[in-house]
């Protein structure tokens, strides 16, 4: 395919008019859950959760969403529509560790018995393995002290709303069975070092959480400090699903499509083209941090205006560039 394609327009409308779209069918025994992202700061208004149902009365959930009662109350009523109730859910696989995913897990697990299944890296991410200073990271990109209180719950926030240990880890490159149904799971770091990818191959159905989205540019690096720059692990995680260009791409948030390997093309020619901007600007000024360099970048919602999720995300996609350029040392000094 050369372009996306739209699968369902109704949730097209809500992403770009802002709204919650209703429950949609994917295919048989295959559900959207849209869940409420009650979360100020930032342009999301729902993550797309899926249930899927399998040939024995089993109901298995990828990414359940944030953890709230009127949430719980949609995934009642979507599992009413469809013969099932909570009961009935055994498996709740999560595509990465952000409370708009894995929120309600513990919830549903509380209330089911069922398992929860995580990639092992985000595990280490959730319990504190990749952990950094909030005050050594502001220092080093040179963040204002007015605005340290409010980066500082950003951490506070992505952590604490997704405290869970999970029943089963698994790795790039597994299967995860669901009664009859059958997950590949595709490592794609970048978002958060640990984020998967769940391929089923029969329905020709890729669940991408956050990693490849119709609308938006994921954020990267999302997850805590990693070993290794997210934007080269991106990159890399694009490619290895750009292949799959005729499955339907069932994403974390916006809308359905077709069209795989087009929005990847899209995606890797945004951050090119952000690497160049960022080394243009290091070679305009002297020595700057990387606040003055991200300042001076164009930002859609403008950089006077972002702050919370969207300043902490810009700030760190900076460094990753200038760290991607070799020119880390430029920005150390500023500091």
């Amino acid at each position: 395919m050369t372009a996306e394609q739209v699968v369902d327009t109704a949730e097209q409308h809500a992403a770009t008019h802002g709204g919650i779209p209703e429950p949609a069918e994917v295919v048989p025994g295959v559900w959207t859950l849209p869940t409420e992202f009650p979360s100020k700061g930032q342009p999301l208004l729902y993550t797309l959760s899926y249930v899927l149902a399998d040939a024995a009365g089993g109901v298995h959930l990828i990414d359940p969403g944030v953890d709230t009662d009127a949430n719980w109350q949609r995934l009642e009523r979507q599992l009413s529509m469809i013969g099932r109730s909570v009961a009935d859910i055994r498996t709740i696989v999560v595509t990465h560790l952000h409370f708009d995913h894995l929120g309600m897990g513990a919830r549903v697990r509380a209330a089911s018995g069922a398992e929860v299944v995580l990639h092992r890296l985000e595990q280490a991410a959730i319990d504190g393995e990749f952990g950094g200073a909030d005050a050594e990271r502001f220092d080093r990109w040179g963040v204002p002290h007015a605005r340290r209180d409010e980066l500082a719950r950003v951490t506070e926030e992505r952590f604490s709303k997704a405290r869970i240990t999970a029943d089963r880890l698994v790795e790039g490159g597994a299967q995860i069975a669901l009664g009859d149904i059958r997950l590949d799971v595709i490592w794609t770091p970048g978002h958060t070092y640990g984020s998967i990818c769940l391929r089923d191959a029969e329905r020709k159905l890729l669940f991408t959480g956050d990693h490849v989205l119709p609308l938006l540019n994921p954020g990267l690096g999302l997850g805590g400090p990693t070993p290794s720059n997210p934007i080269s692990d991106y990159l890399d995680a694009l490619d290895r699903v750009a292949d799959l260009d005729d499955h339907q791409v069932c994403p974390g948030h916006g809308y359905r499509f077709f069209g795989l390997r087009a929005r990847c093309e899209k995606l890797a020619a945004h951050h090119a083209r952000r690497t160049a901007e960022v080394a243009g600007v290091l070679d305009r000024l002297d020595h700057p941090s990387v606040w003055e360099v991200a300042s001076q970048l164009y930002w859609s919602l403008g950089w006077e205006n972002l702050s919370h999720y969207l300043l902490d995300s810009a700030l760190a996609q900076v460094e990753m560039h200038i760290d991607r350029l070799g020119r880390t040392a430029e920005t150390e000094r500023a500091a």
